[in-house]
């Protein structure tokens, strides 16, 4: 068995997800507890409130996502430690891809937990200084939504095509304007669009300048070689040596996510199991989708019950 682990990013929260693993788990509760003297405010009220408003935050939502994920995959070694030997890949979506460098051991959880706030933070003052919109286009082949893309940036809009989530569902960010312009047109060729509920054009280079502040906070970083390949958003490629990781985690805030060809590598280089680990089923979803062979096990972990009947199957 050769299993890759997968890491959801913003998107895939959603108030309570892991409330089962902190009710259930000592461990799980001294992560929180790690989390909330870290961030200084108490990060299990907003996960386990009623008031998704706040968890939507980009400030909150990060940090929330990747805690969740982060204790759902402790608990998965603690219950079936040998699941590392079997681990060949680990890559995440987004915020997601921090997860998977964490799980790597190239940072440790505390300070992956203070650079994703950081992130998070950056984005967010970024996107309101820089006000942008991302949707998500469905059943477009890339070569036609690239050229579509070119043609709003004619009119002197930015629009980019900034996640590669599988053949048929594209994110493309931008500009308010140029997006609702990039929705015309579209509707005009009946391409279904659908708008997603983020607060700034992530991923595009409306995020040029979050990038140049976020590398400061990087470069900071005492950073460490990966024990499992990493493979990377910006380039779809295995990464290992801390130089290229960190380098890859500059890049990752303002260039696409490649999502399709992550899992394509992963696939192509022997993975036959795929896990996501933490809130919602979008990545496993996004497999299913990228993935014709069917003797490949998908699975995601987000509760106690997901987490038991993986392990009975693995």
């Amino acid at each position: 068995m050769n299993v890759a682990m997968l890491f959801p990013g913003q998107g895939a929260q959603y108030v309570g997800m892991g409330k089962d693993f902190y009710e259930s788990f000592d461990e799980v509760k001294t992560y929180y507890k790690i989390a909330e003297e870290i961030l200084g405010y108490d990060i299990k009220s907003i996960i386990f409130g009623s008031d998704t408003n706040t968890l939507a935050q980009t400030e909150f939502t990060q940090p929330s996502v990747f805690l969740t994920s982060f204790v759902i995959f402790e608990i998965l070694k603690t219950k079936k430690p040998e699941i590392i030997e079997k681990i060949k890949f680990v890559a995440g979506h987004s915020l997601g891809e921090y997860t998977a460098v964490c799980i790597s051991n190239a940072l440790s959880f505390e300070q992956t937990l203070q650079v994703v706030s950081e992130r998070a933070k950056i984005m967010a003052e970024v996107a309101k200084k820089n006000p942008g919109s991302m949707i998500a286009v469905i059943g477009v082949d890339k070569d036609e939504l690239v050229k579509l893309c070119e043609e709003i940036k004619k009119t002197g809009y930015i629009v980019e095509p900034v996640n590669f989530n599988t053949p048929q569902q594209i994110v493309v960010a931008g500009e308010q304007e140029g997006i609702k312009k990039l929705q015309e047109l579209l509707s005009n060729k009946k391409i279904k669009s659908i708008k997603l509920n983020v607060s700034g054009a992530f991923h595009s280079s409306l995020m040029d300048e979050a990038q140049k502040i976020f590398s400061q906070t990087l470069d900071k970083l005492n950073i460490n070689n990966a024990f499992i390949p990493i493979i990377m958003n910006y380039d779809a490629l295995p990464h290992t040596k801390k130089e290229e990781i960190l380098e890859n985690l500059k890049l990752q805030i303002n260039h696409p996510v490649l999502w399709v060809d992550t899992i394509k590598y992963m696939v192509e280089n022997g993975v036959n199991t795929f896990i996501e680990c933490g809130p919602g089923k979008v990545l496993s979803g996004m497999v299913k989708k990228i993935v014709s062979d069917s003797t490949i096990k998908i699975f995601n972990i987000e509760n106690i019950e997901s987490l038991n009947t993986t392990i009975a199957q693995l």
